[in-house]
């Protein structure tokens, strides 16, 4: 597995903030689900996290595969956390243009029904 890949499974394996935010570039752009306009920028993308965190604190996500092609990153993962008392789960993918070992573009996908129940 690549290194990076190791370092976003420890990442969201149990995340916070701080962690996600090693991740990225101090300028990423970051399409979330849900969202009219991109995320713009680590501490954007940070605050994001805590938000997330506070909704959903058991939140924690598993690489299922991943793929690489120059500098464009997919991981497909495996999601986990506690919504209005209910243990669900969930699978996304992220598709990330990564540089310098961080990622400065990414496009997150995953249906977001099973949340909005919470």
């Amino acid at each position: 597995m690549p290194d990076f890949v190791e370092r976003w499974a420890a990442a969201w394996g149990d995340p916070t903030p701080e962690k996600i935010r090693t991740l990225s570039d101090p300028d990423i752009v970051l399409t979330w689900p849900g969202l009219a306009e991109p995320i713009r920028g680590a501490d954007a993308w940070a605050s994001r996290v805590a938000g997330t965190l506070q909704r959903f604190p058991d939140l924690r996500l598993e690489v299922t595969d991943h793929a690489q092609r120059d500098d464009l990153l997919f991981i497909s993962w495996r999601a986990r956390a506690t919504v209005a008392g209910v243990a669900i789960e969930w699978q996304g993918i992220d598709r990330m243009r990564m540089r310098d070992g961080v990622v400065t573009e990414s496009l997150v996908a995953f249906d977001t029904a099973p949340l909005r129940a919470g």
